[in-house]
């Protein structure tokens, strides 16, 4: 049992079911074509090669041509050019004029090859026509294969008869070697090569897998989360793009290579040949864009490793904040994040140009076309512009990032994401809140580095002040040596004293300074105890206005708070 695992059989089947249907296509091609010369006009290849004519043009220093090749068993014959005739229709005839000449060359016991070359005899003064104007007929054992025209010979040739007799020697070395592709003997080699072929193919992809196996594999990094040092979240990421870039390599090596073992299988046979021509000619664009593609996606994640591996780098090598230090997590999250948002945008760029290229579009129109649509753009649109460049302001300057508690006039809110355009704030309420970055002038951010617990102990007159100092410093420090808390609490706390007289009492005054975003919590824990220890002592916190009233009565109270009012107005 060890040994069936040790050699994963079930992957090695898997692998194989693959191979086994490309070879049973590949033996049924060639079944069907041993011995039956025949059917060969039953195959419906030939109609998928002609389906999709091979056109192209060519491009000289004085005139632009469309050419497209004629081939026998998917090897060039010769080319032709467009004249009246279109080049697509004009290219099916003679393929098919090539087919039926082959059949009939085929199905002789004793073949003979007898290839005319003639003018055409149109007019009653055609010989006094130049060689360099006259349309040459090619015929095959009495068939018609083509009708040389002048432009056909003008590329390479100087007359169309000079081009004939090249196109006849290349029919005489073609349709023998034709006949002898499809004898019994030389089918068996070729089938021996498929064979080989198939399992080199096999035995790579075995290895490719393999070594895709073994290449280091990637320690697995704990979940980062808001305690996380930067380092190791940066680490995180590096890793999982880098395994991406692996996979996904990995898959293109698997998938290169069967493809190129497919088309060598059909390059194999005289009646496969023309189907593997077919498939380099017409899919090779989107073979090309496709790889674009892939390569646009390869290059983004290998840049998004480079942007991570660099701000590592510099938070290490700059040793300013302590690697652990929330407040650093912040900054270079955001500014990684832009960063690669940039990133792809201008990767992907590259990426569309680059596939218009290979469509044959012509950028450079399309480039300065951009261009101008660009200072368009960017005339009508001021504000974007200016909200771009206080964005950048923003991350450069370290205003604020992501996890920030910030007010921007009159709102406030936790920042939930900065890009180059907006920030994105979530207030107390949980609704979000947008701000172009041009708007944003003036800011408080209530959590960078640190923060600052502003406490403020109300007491009443009657209390005993000195003893209700006391009992707040107790509690004060009480609280900054409890290991619950000292982590939140940064220094010692400052005690300010008796800081304010108001109608209802006095106001003590105390602040703690502490970890960001901790100040709220500080100071309610603060409360809860300070009033429990008032209580212990018996000293009482002030009471409202109403409570005022009603105790000392109505017309008392109000001549207290007139005389209070009195007394500090003339203060």
């Amino acid at each position: 049992m060890q040994i069936f695992q040790r050699f994963r059989f079930p992957v090695i089947l898997r692998r194989l079911k693959g191979s086994f249907f490309l070879l049973l296509f590949t033996l049924t091609l060639v079944l069907t074509g041993v011995g039956m010369p025949s059917a060969i006009a039953q195959l419906p290849l030939e109609r998928l090669t002609t389906q999709f004519p091979e056109v192209f043009t060519q491009i000289s220093d004085e005139e632009t041509v469309r050419l497209a090749w004629i081939r026998l068993d998917g090897r060039p014959l010769f080319q032709i050019a467009e004249g009246s005739t279109p080049l697509a229709q004009r290219q099916r005839a003679i393929q098919h004029n090539l087919r039926l000449i082959l059949e009939d060359y085929l199905s002789q016991n004793d073949p003979q090859l007898q290839i005319a070359i003639r003018p055409q005899q149109d007019t009653s003064d055609s010989l006094n026509v130049p060689y360099e104007s006259q349309t040459i007929i090619i015929e095959v054992n009495n068939q018609e294969l083509a009708k040389i025209l002048p432009q056909d010979a003008r590329q390479q040739y100087s007359d169309p008869l000079s081009y004939a007799e090249t196109i006849r020697s290349a029919l005489l070395d073609a349709l023998p070697r034709a006949r002898r592709e499809r004898e019994a003997q030389s089918l068996q080699q070729q089938l021996w090569r498929a064979f080989a072929i198939l399992g080199l193919t096999v035995a790579l992809s075995f290895a490719v897998h393999h070594l895709n196996q073994r290449l280091p594999h990637l320690r697995p990094i704990q979940q980062p989360n808001a305690d996380t040092p930067i380092t190791t979240q940066l680490t995180r990421q590096r890793q999982d793009n880098l395994k991406a870039v692996q996979k996904i390599l990995g898959r293109l090596a698997q998938v290169l290579l069967w493809g190129v073992s497919g088309l060598l299988l059909l390059s194999l046979f005289p009646y496969t040949r023309g189907v593997q021509v077919w498939l380099t000619s017409q899919l090779r664009i989107y073979f090309f864009v496709s790889l674009i593609i892939l390569l646009t996606y390869v290059a983004i994640r290998l840049a998004y490793i480079l942007i991570d591996r660099f701000i590592e780098t510099f938070v290490i090598s700059a040793q300013l904040i302590p690697r652990r230090d929330q407040r650093m997590n912040q900054r270079v999250s955001t500014i990684s994040g832009v960063t690669k948002g940039i990133t792809t945008i201008v990767v992907s760029i590259i990426g569309i140009f680059a596939i218009l290229i290979q469509l044959g579009v012509n950028i450079g129109p399309l480039v300065a076309g951009a261009g101008l649509i660009g200072v368009a753009i960017s005339l009508a649109s001021q504000n974007l512009i200016k909200d771009a460049i206080n964005g950048f302001l923003i991350l450069v300057e370290d205003q604020y990032a992501v996890g920030d508690v910030i007010g921007v006039g009159s709102v406030a809110g936790m920042v939930e994401k900065i890009t180059l355009r907006i920030t994105q704030l979530r207030d107390t309420e949980q609704r979000l809140i947008t701000i172009p970055n041009s708007e944003i002038r003036i800011v408080s951010n209530l959590s960078s580095r640190h923060s600052q617990a502003d406490i403020k102990i109300p007491v009443a007159y009657s209390a005993n002040v000195d003893q209700a100092l006391e009992i707040v410093k107790q509690t004060s420090w009480g609280m900054r040596n409890d290991p619950d808390w000292q982590s939140c609490i940064l220094s010692d706390p400052l005690i300010l004293g008796l800081d304010e007289f108001t109608i209802q009492g006095m106001i003590i005054r105390v602040w703690m300074r502490t970890e960001p975003l901790q100040q709220w919590n500080v100071a309610r824990e603060f409360r809860r105890r300070i009033k429990q220890e008032l209580d212990r002592a018996g000293i009482p916190l002030m009471v409202s206005q109403y409570e005022f009233l009603n105790r000392e009565g109505s017309s008392e109270g109000m001549s207290a708070i007139a005389g209070f009012n009195n007394h500090h107005g003339s203060d």
